[in-house]
């Protein structure tokens, strides 16, 4: 697979969604849902939100992969140039970073099926049995409805497909560096060759040189100072951003303590969540809690929403327009009742607040979360969006739906997927610029 091209197509097809243009095409159904209530909350309260994507180091084809047939989830990470804009009016009102970040990316794949004679292998020519009246045929005949009964299956979820994103800081900023260094270089370098063209022409007179001699001479003594200052100040420039770069990293480590140690709680997560669902992954559970979280936050209509049956007030979350994952859900516990899994987590966040009318402000914050599941195998490929009627195997948008439109059958997510119990924002502070 070439993540690069899917890499730099979505981050471009992205930054065009944020200024009014379509829904990227490789979004996945839950992301492309995020998207929406995002821009719709944005639209709402009057404001232009416009976020950039700029690489600027290599990429790295793969950091993590968890393969569960037919299904490859991937992480891949490059560094960019990172940054979220908004807009009142035209007017810029705030602006979120401007630092280098190391951008990661998830990707949802599906394979084709196993190689078997006769059996077309393409992902639009798969076999599908309608859950309705049995009739089977390939998948691509199904788009419209099962062509015997005419049963409606949604099935909007297209592969590959980007799952998530979050960014990192990163210590120093490639074009920094460059920048700094190719300075220091021109200022340096002009200096040391005025230095030796002084030189020459001292030497080239107290030796009495002619001038084809004077004029090897300058050149001569250009090249010695120049290429010696240039030598000197590569040297004294990186030893001086050594304890300069260390000062950062302490002062970011000590930012980020928290997250760290939110993070050294995966291997625990992973060892207690296997006893009960042995294909656990904490890679595609942390995308699934923040998921979740952002439907939650930019729902206009929370009574309503599958996805989540607390009784939390949540009206503190009506003027959030944006929520950026830190890099971490920590684990706190889990218990299994009645066949129930419950698992107790905190997702580390910075959330945007639209203040007053007047502007943004960047907050860091921790979400203390409850999230339940029956237990059961993970479906790597479900999507609330496209759900099946138990009774008559309709397919439907269960985002607000707790019933089948087809049979009346009631529906319940949390037989299928993960349903968010409780949620409440335990911590908060202002965020530091990198």
């Amino acid at each position: 697979m070439d993540f690069s091209n899917i890499r730099k197509k979505y981050t471009d097809e992205l930054a065009a969604f944020y200024q009014g243009g379509a829904f990227p095409e490789q979004s996945s159904a839950d992301l492309r849902f995020g998207l929406e209530s995002q821009r719709n909350r944005v639209s709402k309260l009057g404001l232009t939100m416009v976020k950039k994507f700029e690489k600027t180091g290599s990429e790295n084809a793969r950091t993590r992969q968890f393969v569960k047939l037919p299904y490859t989830y991937t992480v891949t990470s490059n560094r960019c140039n990172y940054e979220t804009d908004f807009y009142k009016d035209g007017k810029r009102i705030s602006r979120s970073d401007l630092a280098e970040e190391t951008l990661y990316m998830g990707i949802l794949d599906k394979q084709g099926q196993a190689q078997i004679p006769g059996q077309i292998q393409s992902l639009g020519q798969e076999r599908y049995t309608c859950k309705n009246c049995g009739h089977t045929d390939i998948l691509a005949k199904f788009t419209s409805g099962c062509p015997m009964c005419g049963t409606t299956y949604e099935m909007q979820q297209n592969y590959p497909c980007i799952s998530g994103y979050y960014t990192r800081p990163t210590v120093l900023s490639k074009k920094v560096y460059k920048g700094v260094l190719k300075f220091g270089f021109l200022y340096f370098g002009i200096f040391g060759a005025i230095l030796g063209l002084v030189a020459g022409i001292s030497i080239s007179q107290e030796q009495g040189f002619g001038i084809g001699q004077a004029i090897a001479m300058c050149l001569f003594a250009m090249l010695i100072f120049g290429g010696g200052l240039l030598l000197f100040t590569f040297v004294m420039f990186n030893l001086m951003l050594g304890p300069a770069l260390a000062a950062k990293k302490v002062a970011q480590n000590n930012e980020v303590l928290d997250v760290k140690a939110a993070a050294a709680t995966k291997t625990k997560m992973e060892n207690d969540l296997k006893r009960y669902v042995p294909d656990f992954s904490y890679e595609y559970f942390e995308e699934k809690v923040m998921s979740l979280l952002r439907g939650i936050v930019f729902s206009d209509n929370r009574e309503s929403l599958t996805i989540y049956d607390g009784k939390d007030d949540l009206r503190f979350m009506d003027n959030i327009v944006d929520v950026e994952y830190r890099g971490a859900v920590e684990y706190v516990g889990s218990s299994v009742i009645e066949g129930i899994l419950r698992v107790s987590v905190k997702a580390y966040v910075v959330c945007a607040y639209y203040q007053d009318g007047i502007m943004v402000d960047f907050k860091k914050q921790v979400f203390s979360m409850i999230l339940a599941k029956k237990v059961k195998e993970e479906d790597f490929g479900f999507t609330i969006h496209a759900v099946n009627c138990k009774k008559c195997g309709g397919s439907f948008d269960a985002i607000h739906v707790h019933t089948c439109p087809y049979c009346g059958s009631e529906y319940h997510l949390i037989e299928d997927n993960w349903v968010v119990n409780q949620i409440i924002c335990v911590e908060t502070a202002p965020q530091n610029k990198w």
